[in-house]
């Protein structure tokens, strides 16, 4: 245990150190879960085809169907991938604080278990406006996928379902500012 400071997070560094420092967190963390229950990713992505679906009609259309044709695809090829390692479903800028032991620790993670790669999104999101442009973007995701030792194509589909995902729940929930980042997150990387 360890006390750490709140106010030392990677929100306060440089966009491409702290890409870095993400990836590197991201692959460290994913050791084996073992025998223990936790929510799968795999399991989350399985019907989440159909859900997109539904969630986009009772939105209004609010994106182009070839968006959720991508969200849906994306979803499809991660499914099975259900490795038995430990992914943190809430790995943000914000929850990296500077500690004492390591330079950087973790604080709060939302434990599920299966793609490392399924939060990616999150890492790009939490800081979006101070990336410039849409290359800015596309720099940041594959940095921290490269430094979390996840392939492009699989990180950039693991970013639209997540994406796509978190759009339509903002949507459902009344959320105005977090949608327009995810509409922009989209045409960075579609």
């Amino acid at each position: 245990m360890e006390r750490l400071d709140g106010d030392a997070t990677l929100r306060g560094i440089d966009l491409d150190p702290a890409a870095e420092i993400l990836g590197d967190i991201i692959r460290r963390l994913a050791v084996s879960v073992g025998d223990h229950a936790v929510p799968s990713t795999g399991a989350i992505m399985a019907g989440a085809g159909a859900e997109f679906e539904r969630d986009w009609e009772a939105c209004g259309r609010p994106f182009d169907r070839s968006v959720l044709a991508a969200a849906t695809s994306a979803a499809e090829a991660l499914v099975g991938i259900d490795d038995d390692l430990a992914v943190n479903g809430d790995l943000h800028h914000d929850q990296v604080l500077r500690g004492l032991r390591e330079p950087w620790l973790v604080g709060d993670p939302v434990l599920f278990r299966g793609d490392i790669a399924y939060d990616l999104a999150r890492c790009l999101w939490w800081r979006l406006d101070d990336m410039g442009d849409d290359r800015a973007i596309r720099s940041q995701l594959a940095r921290i996928a490269r430094s979390a030792g996840i392939d492009h194509d699989h990180a950039v589909a693991a970013v639209i379902f997540r994406t796509v995902g978190y759009w339509l729940w903002g949507l459902r929930n009344g959320l105005t500012e977090d949608p327009v980042r995810c509409a922009r997150l989209l045409s960075a990387v579609l």
